[in-house]
């Protein structure tokens, strides 16, 4: 019963959740996108995603979830390590930011050949967006990648 309590109350405020998360990964998106340091942002509700026009016919709302990469992947570990709001965590759809850089963490045995044929960059982070204002998130990964 106090699971299907949890799952109640967070259905409840799920539509409030996607609004404002993906309103907030969007917002990063296009900071990160408009970056000299980025090299590329994955995120299909970016009018310079390849994907883009797919994504707003299916989607009403954006993703909590992007991935980019750095210029320079030999600064990936170092960014992530500055970053203050954002988690170096896992999960996904947190209510907190959460970061992950994706080659030596979820993929690391599938090793570097399998990771080149599949697009995965040494430099790629995986970002799931939580509820922290676009501002202060934009602000946390401006410093870092500074």
């Amino acid at each position: 019963p106090e699971q299907a309590h949890r799952i109640s109350l967070g259905a409840e405020t799920l539509s409030l959740q996607v609004a404002q998360t993906s309103a907030t990964a969007l917002a990063l998106a296009r900071f990160l996108d408009a970056h000299p340091a980025v090299g590329k942002v994955h995120y299909p509700m970016l009018e310079s995603h390849p994907q883009h026009a797919l994504a707003v016919r299916h989607f009403k709302a954006g993703s909590w979830l992007l991935a980019f990469e750095l210029h320079d992947s030999a600064r990936m570990p170092a960014m992530l390590d500055r970053l203050q709001l954002a988690i170096k965590a896992t999960g996904l759809g947190d209510n907190r930011t959460l970061v992950i850089p994706v080659a030596p963490t979820i993929y690391w045995e599938a090793g570097p050949v399998v990771r080149a044929e599949m697009g995965i960059a040494d430099g790629l982070v995986r970002v799931s967006v939580g509820l922290e204002s676009a501002d202060e998130l934009i602000a946390d990964f401006e410093q870092a990648i500074a």
